[in-house]
């Protein structure tokens, strides 16, 4: 079987730090396998056009997407064209919108033929090397008209059994020169909004720290330099984070820019470690703050304390880490008053950046019920979650709330969205210019270009902006 990996892209952004790491994933297990593959990134700027045609010039047997619950029609609009193109073609979809809604997807769309719930590695290998489908787990599939659904999908436990990403079919010089690494799976924590523990679990699953050092290695050696750990929760484990630094160390991988973009949980991290952290080559990170005050952290079910939190961004600050802070606002019970401490918190320490988010209710999750029950949608909630663009700073459409509260209704939280986007560009700026103080009054005008929504869409656009920003930013370490 040859088949045709497609990374698709839920917005009209392109371009990309570093290639994806789910689809990394799946095509170094069809890798590993020996099963003959490609691989389309939508991102680097490919048109449906551009993929039909390589279908047509590639005679694959398979392609298969990971679908988003965000702009999910955009992938399955891809599919159709593909199946009406080539009726012969499998089409396959998997990622974390297959895994929370299951059969009900196949059910909805009947041009796509298969999919995968949970993480599909092993199973779509058993797919691909003509295992029978019902022995499959996590497979989705059709039988004689009717929906079928195989196996249960089994999370792995042992995460050294599953290779790390080579991408040797990606177009790596597409890319900045940032690699995505991920050393866990899964998160425990109940937060209302969170669908991490619908896809990956509850139980936080590790690989080793000698498999994750073989990885950081081998990019070493290939000349890279940057490294950003993906885990939705990369200090759960605290002893986890100091022994990885110390592989590094004892490696001699020197030079290194590491962060954490994802966010750290404040209540996992102490001077100690971040002490540790710094040394290693860690330079950035985000911490998901969410609300200003204690009352809606605990609405939001976090379990942290205002005090945690503030603390957490203090001290990483005074070490130096450019920070960066992740809001959300609209949560239920939540207040104008409410989301003015969050703005306090914001402007208080001296970040690189505070996003705002407005609060989406992914399907299974806590809030999705509560919008249910209270039936507050603002309209039909499919087909809000799919016309959200996830890049939520940058598009003007995307103040569009999904639902309502008593406290904050429409009008509220459209005028919501316009104020905080200009709060989030207000304190980039003040962040660039600390970055750049080096440069002198030159820090001004270099501060004030970053932070305008034009330069934001070129730098989300254009890699060679990307790597120019990490050199001028990282010069003398880890920028290469």
């Amino acid at each position: 079987m040859k088949v045709l990996l497609l990374y698709n892209v839920y917005s009209d952004e392109l371009g990309s730090s570093r290639p994806p790491l789910g689809t990394g994933y799946l095509a170094e297990a069809l890798e590993a396998a020996g099963v003959d593959y490609d691989v389309i990134d939508m991102k680097l700027g490919y048109s449906e056009k551009d993929v039909i045609e390589r279908i047509g010039r590639g005679r694959y047997d398979c392609v298969g997407v990971s679908v988003y619950t965000v702009g999910h029609k955009k992938f399955f609009a891809l599919l159709k064209t593909v199946k009406e193109s080539y009726p012969s073609v499998t089409t396959v979809a998997g990622g974390p919108h297959i895994t929370i809604l299951g059969a009900q997807v196949l059910e909805e769309y009947p041009e796509i033929d298969l999919a995968f719930a949970g993480e599909a590695e092993q199973s779509f290998v058993s797919f691909c090397k003509g295992e029978e489908l019902r022995r499959i787990p996590g497979l989705i599939y059709r039988d004689g008209g009717k929906v079928v659904s195989g196996m249960p999908f089994e999370r792995p436990t042992g995460l050294d059994s599953i290779r790390w990403p080579r991408y040797g079919k990606f177009e790596l010089h597409r890319y900045a020169n940032e690699i995505g690494v991920i050393t866990s799976r899964g998160c425990p924590y109940p937060c209302i909004f969170c669908s991490v523990g619908l896809t990956l679990g509850k139980k936080v699953r590790v690989r080793s720290i000698h498999g994750i050092g073989d990885e950081l290695e081998y990019w070493y050696g290939r000349g890279k330099r940057i490294f950003n750990f993906l885990d939705d929760n990369f200090t759960f484990y605290r002893e986890r984070v100091f022994d990885l630094c110390d592989e590094i160390e004892s490696r001699g991988l020197k030079g290194l820019t590491l962060r954490a973009s994802n966010g750290i949980r404040a209540d996992r991290v102490d001077r100690e470690m971040l002490l540790k952290m710094k040394q290693a080559g860690f330079r950035s990170f985000g911490i998901g703050v969410e609300a200003g005050n204690d009352k809606v952290l605990k609405a939001l079910r976090k379990g942290e304390s205002m005090e945690q939190i503030e603390n957490a961004i203090k001290l990483s600050c005074e070490l130096g880490f450019e920070v960066s802070l992740f809001f959300v606002y609209g949560t239920p019970g939540e207040t104008m008053g409410d989301i003015e401490d969050s703005i306090r918190v914001a402007r208080k320490y001296p970040v690189l950046k505070a996003d705002f988010y407005n609060l989406i209710p992914f399907p299974g999750t806590e809030l999705w019920k509560w919008v249910e029950e209270k039936r507050a949608w603002t309209g039909e909630p499919m087909e809000l979650l799919d016309s959200m663009d996830k890049n939520l700073r940058f598009s003007r459409g995307t103040g569009k709330p999904f639902f309502t509260t008593a406290e904050l209704g429409t009008e509220d939280r459209l005028a919501l969205a316009e104020r905080l986007r200009e709060t989030t560009l207000d304190i980039q700026k003040k962040g660039v210019e600390r970055i750049f103080k080096r440069y002198g009054a030159l820090k001004y005008p270099l501060a004030y270009l970053a932070s305008t929504i034009f330069f934001q869409r070129l730098f989300f656009n254009n890699n060679l902006i990307r790597k120019l920003s990490d050199k001028v930013r990282y010069r003398g370490a880890g920028a290469a």
